[in-house]
């Protein structure tokens, strides 16, 4: 597919941003994810299409994380907690929180997340993301977030907790 020109370096067109491999096999305990990913000089979206059975480990990142479902749902766990998320759904990850997700489903599950300070300081995110900056602007003065992945998080446990938990559901007037 050939790329169209950009009006200006401030836009792109989503089917013009390339995917990238958002999370590496090895911090996977299922399925996978593939994104599309802009940033600015302080604050990234991610449009991120986690596949069946995608099952990250805990991770955590110098960054607030703000999502929307935009397809499909997920279990989001953040430190000893979680919830359902399923599509219409918001919801906040707070700055080094350690979260993960399983989509459990048989769709993928599409989010629409933003990052800030811009979370593109993991391995070959700079290869395929589009920085959104003007002329003024330098990608070099770009901070750039990277994911820290612990060890000493009880997994299992937190996801039994949560997944025995009823799923939200809005109360009918």
């Amino acid at each position: 597919m050939q790329q169209r020109v950009r009006p200006s370096p401030l836009m792109i067109t989503l089917n013009d941003v390339p995917d990238t491999v958002l999370v590496s096999g090895k911090h996977l305990s299922g399925g996978s994810i593939g994104a599309k990913i802009v940033y600015g000089r302080d604050a990234s979206m991610i449009v991120a299409t986690r596949q069946p059975g995608y099952h990250s480990k805990p991770h955590l990142h110098d960054a607030e994380q703000l999502n929307y479902v935009l397809a499909g749902e997920l279990y989001v766990f953040i430190d000893h907690d979680g919830f359902l998320a399923k599509e219409g759904d918001l919801f906040r990850v707070p700055r080094t929180a350690v979260h993960w997700s399983w989509v459990q489903g048989a769709k993928p599950c599409v989010l629409l997340e933003m990052h800030a300070p811009p979370l593109i300081g993991d391995p070959g995110v700079m290869d395929t993301a589009v920085a959104l900056l003007d002329g003024a602007e330098k990608v070099a003065d770009t901070v750039r977030v990277r994911s820290e992945w612990p060890t000493d998080v009880d997994q299992a446990a937190v996801e039994r907790r949560v997944m025995a938990k009823p799923a939200f559901s809005p109360q009918e007037d």
